[in-house]
C-alpha cells in the first residue's frame, strides 16, 4: 500500500459511513492522520473502530450545515494534529420528492449542507491550507452535471458545488488546489435509504443498476481511490477540475 500521505493531516466531513468512511479509510491506509467529522460522537466512534483505531484517527461531532460547525471541525482537526493538509467536503443529504412537496426547510437542509458548508469549511481552513500548500476535494455528483426527476434540491446544490470548486480554484491558486469529484450511483447507506423511501426498493435498485453504460452500482472504495489521487502529488497540476467517475453516466444514460 502507498504511503504517500505520511505526515499529512486530512479532514473528511460526513465520514462516519458510506463514501466518507471509505475516503477516511483510504487516506489512513496511505499513512495520513485523519480527522473524522460527523454529527454524533457515537457514530464517529463507530467509524474509528471500523478503521482499526490508533493515534492517526480522531474525530469530533460538528454540524457542517452551520458556519460555527464548519469552524469547529476545521479547528478541531488543526489543533489535534497540529496541521491540516487536505480537506474533503463530503457531507451531504439526498431526499427525493416532487417539486410541489418541497418546502423551505427541506430546500435549506440541502443547500446548507451541500453548498454552504463546503464554502465555510474552506474559509476556516485557509490559513492551514495556504501555509502547507494543501488542497481541497469537493464531493459533488454526476447529478451536479445533469439532473434527474424529483430531486431539485440535491441537483441544484451539487451543481452549485461544482461551480464553487472552479471559483475557489481561481481565487486560491497557486497556493491551494481545489478539485471536484462527481460520483455516479453508489452502493451506500444513503442509496439504500433512497431505495426504501421510494416504496419499491427492488425496482429502484434495478433502475439504477441499468442507469449507466457499465450497468452496475459503484462501490465507495472505488471513489475513495479517486479522491486520494486528486489530493496527491500525482495531481499537482490539477486544480478547478471536475472528475466524473460514474460508469459512463455523463456520456449518456441507457434508461430514462
Amino acid at each position: 500500500m502507498s504511503n504517500d500521505f505520511v505526515n499529512r493531516a486530512v479532514l473528511v466531513t460526513g465520514a462516519a459511513r458510506g463514501l466518507g468512511l471509505a475516503i477516511a479509510g483510504e487516506f489512513h491506509s496511505r499513512g495520513a492522520s485523519v480527522f473524522i467529522n460527523d454529527l454524533t460522537g457515537s457514530d464517529i466512534a463507530g467509524a474509528i473502530e471500523q478503521l482499526g483505531g490508533g493515534p492517526r484517527l480522531f474525530g469530533a461531532p460538528a454540524d457542517i450545515s452551520t458556519v460555527d460547525g464548519c469552524s469547529d471541525a476545521v479547528n478541531g482537526a488543526a489543533e489535534h494534529f497540529g496541521q491540516l493538509d487536505v480537506l474533503v467536503n463530503n457531507a451531504g443529504i439526498n431526499i427525493e420528492k416532487p417539486v410541489d412537496e418541497w418546502d423551505e426547510l427541506l430546500w435549506d437542509r440541502h443547500v446548507d449542507l451541500i453548498l454552504k458548508g463546503p464554502f465555510f469549511c474552506v474559509k476556516a481552513a485557509l490559513p492551514q491550507l495556504r501555509r502547507n500548500r494543501g488542497n481541497v476535494v469537493n464531493i459533488s455528483s454526476n447529478l451536479g452535471i445533469h439532473a434527474v426527476r424529483d430531486n431539485p434540491g440535491y441537483c441544484a446544490a451539487k451543481g452549485g458545488l461544482l461551480n464553487l470548486t472552479r471559483a475557489l480554484a481561481m481565487d486560491l491558486a497557486p497556493d491551494v488546489r481545489v478539485n471536484c469529484l462527481c460520483p455516479g450511483v453508489m452502493n451506500t447507506e444513503l442509496m439504500r435509504q433512497c431505495a426504501e423511501d421510494s416504496g419499491e426498493p427492488a425496482s429502484y435498485y434495478e433502475r439504477y443498476e441499468a442507469y449507466a453504460p457499465l450497468k452496475r452500482l459503484s462501490e465507495p472504495a472505488e471513489m475513495a481511490k479517486s479522491v486520494a489521487f486528486m489530493a496527491s502529488d500525482d495531481a499537482a497540476f490539477m486544480t478547478g477540475a471536475v472528475l466524473a467517475v460514474d460508469g459512463g453516466g455523463t456520456a449518456g444514460y441507457t434508461v430514462s
